[in-house]
């Protein structure tokens, strides 16, 4: 039975590296928790309170790891602004919002 094997940790972001051979190959796998980034996300999102909108403003902060399993990374390349705020607007990505407002 294969099973991961903790080959490295980040105490500072909790980051952790696992690998596990499986016959021939060495299966590499990453967790990156989110917890730290998501309450970020909220106080910077409470510093916008009272405001104005301007250009210019930061509205989310986004793990590598789901900018690019959402396609935001090539959306962002291509210059889809519909796509961005589509994902970005949606109330399951919140927590990567840090302003209030619509994108």
């Amino acid at each position: 039975m294969n099973t991961w094997t903790l080959f490295d940790r980040d105490p500072l972001t909790g980051r952790e590296v696992y690998f596990m051979l499986d016959g021939e190959h060495t299966r590499w796998r990453i967790d990156m928790p989110i917890d730290g980034l998501v309450n970020a996300n909220a106080e910077a999102e409470k510093a916008t309170y009272g405001m104005r909108f301007g250009e210019w403003n930061r509205v989310a902060s986004v793990p590598l790891n789901i900018l690019e399993k959402t396609g935001l990374d090539t959306a962002i390349q291509m210059g889809d602004d519909r796509y961005v705020s589509k994902v970005l607007n949606d109330s399951d990505n919140s927590g990567f919002r840090t302003s209030r407002g619509k994108v």
